[in-house]
């Protein structure tokens, strides 16, 4: 036992004494390492592309005194955006309002709408005469931001809370945009885009910007252009809301109580009208007896109750959208810690476009409900139609050009002094006029009462209902202008926006 115990020993010591060993080499071998020279010396990293806007964003954010954010661009006109709002979307706490063709219009700060939002474009305040979004008023004091194009801006910044040096006006907070300057670069440089653009169903299009500055040792230009021309082909299908028949006292029955639940924005006749269709007879009484008979299985708190689309529509929305935006800057920055600049900037948006829409009449129509089936046996709190054959129907076709044009100038100098590590000058004026143009008439010929049309309505909870018509409504000789209508719709506008602040940091 003493001589197993021994060699345990003996075999325990030659192990540390081996690893004693390497370590002694391996020290021996750092020190004697040769050292770098010095043409191999690191004097200067410069961090560039996406990893210096995450550490510019980082550093932003912690030197702000409120609540605020910024997104900085990988380098000059490197934002991968359609536009300025979709670029504020990446922002937490930031949403953004859609047209159709799904480019975002305006931007809203936690939740309040785009109307509470104050706009300033490098500091300054600007407004946009364009109404925003397809078929929008534009009557409150959002600023239509699919106007202004990513490429020619450098930083974006949301500022959640207020700060003595930020312009008044936004209950919600202010969002900046900070156009490209000549500095932010330094030296020489070409940057340039090109992209086709090709929406499904539509023709191709493109967009495309180029951006040239140039520095000396105090002084630099940047001159800026993005253009665009994007087809759009949008389509599918919506209704101004539900609604159910106002039932008659004849049609409802003495002791029913019809329409307990509102709505009722059409009315089933008293009589059956010439040339209702479905093979009716013309002067029938439509009373209770009349509409329990012709929708066997069905009760009159169902028909009363049963929604439909109040003016169900398929709708496609064509046309071009064109853009221009030109910007220049000049810089002089006679010391490190002095600076003056002037920024300007030109804008033109084109939309020419087109609405088609084909209507079913429900809403102040007088169609007759037969062979209905119902979503829910009580309908005393509403139901939905789920099926149903509609007599005496009738459609309408909406046609509506819109041709809007809008432009926008603005020219604003200023300048920093950085007095010393405690105190810090600024200054700067602004000037911005903006006009928009929007020519939308409304041309409305309807399907006339009186030949029989139907309709053949089946309702889809997943997707888009079916409403199919006894009539060809490809056919031009189905629609007549009795109970139509053309609207003559020409709207301008004229913005001006100036002014001058100062501040002491």
């Amino acid at each position: 036992m003493q001589k197993q115990a021994l060699v345990l020993r003996l075999r325990a010591a030659l192990l540390g004494a081996t690893m004693l060993s390497g370590l002694v080499a391996a020290e021996a071998h750092a020190q004697t390492a040769p050292a770098a020279s010095n043409g191999d010396a690191v004097e200067e990293v410069i961090v560039t592309g996406y990893r210096k806007s995450l550490a510019q964003s980082t550093v932003a954010k912690r030197e702000a005194t409120s609540f605020a954010d910024s997104i900085f661009a990988e380098d000059i006109g490197k934002f991968p955006d359609s536009n300025i709002a979709e670029s504020f979307n990446r922002i937490p706490g930031i949403t953004i309002t859609r047209d159709i063709t799904g480019e975002g219009t305006n931007v809203a700060i936690r939740g309040l709408g785009s109307n509470f939002t104050n706009v300033t474009l490098n500091g300054a305040s600007i407004a946009v005469a364009s109404s925003g979004a397809t078929d929008a008023q534009g009557t409150d004091r959002s600023v239509d931001l699919s106007f202004f194009p990513t490429d020619l801006f450098t930083k974006l910044t949301v500022n959640k809370s207020y700060s003595a040096d930020l312009l008044e006006g936004g209950a919600a907070g202010n969002i900046d945009m900070r156009s490209a300057r000549p500095f932010d670069r330094p030296g020489q440089h070409i940057t340039y885009s090109l992209q086709g653009v090709k929406p499904s169903g539509a023709d191709l299009g493109g967009k495309g910007s180029l951006i040239l500055s140039k520095t000396w040792d105090t002084f630099g230009v940047l001159f800026g252009f993005s253009g665009q021309r994007l087809h759009t082909d949008t389509r599918g299908y919506e209704t101004i809301g539900f609604t159910n028949p106002n039932l008659s006292a004849a049609q409802c029955g003495a002791t029913s109580g019809c329409n307990p639940t509102g709505g009722g924005n059409w009315t089933i006749p008293s009589t059956v009208p010439v040339g209702a269709g479905a093979g009716l007879v013309a002067g029938t009484t439509i009373d209770q007896a009349f509409l329990l008979s012709k929708n066997p299985g069905a009760t009159i708190q169902q028909i009363d109750n049963g929604l439909l689309p109040r003016l169900g529509r398929p709708s496609a929305e064509f046309g071009t959208r064109d853009r221009i935006n030109l910007v220049g800057s000049v810089e002089w920055r006679p010391t490190e810690n002095l600076s003056f600049y002037l920024d300007g900037m030109y804008g033109y948006k084109n939309n020419d476009l087109q609405r088609e829409d084909m209507a079913w009449i429900v809403r102040n129509g007088a169609a007759i409900p037969l062979n209905t089936r119902y979503d829910k046996t009580d309908c005393s709190a509403g139901c939905t139609v789920t099926q149903g054959t509609y007599a005496n129907s009738q459609f309408f076709l909406e046609y509506r050009p819109y041709l809007e044009k809008t432009e926008l100038w603005g020219v604003n100098p200023g300048g920093e002094w950085r007095i010393n590590d405690k105190l810090k000058v600024e200054g700067q004026v602004n000037y911005a006029k903006s006009t928009f143009h929007r020519e939308s008439p409304t041309f409305g010929p309807v399907t006339a009462l009186g030949q029989g049309t139907t309709v053949d309505y089946t309702y889809n909870p997943t997707g888009i209902p079916t409403i199919k018509s006894s009539v060809d409504l490809n056919n031009p000789a189905n629609f007549v202008w009795t109970g139509g209508r053309l609207n003559m719709q020409d709207e301008k506008r004229w913005y001006e926006t100036k002014g001058a602040r100062g501040s002491v940091t």
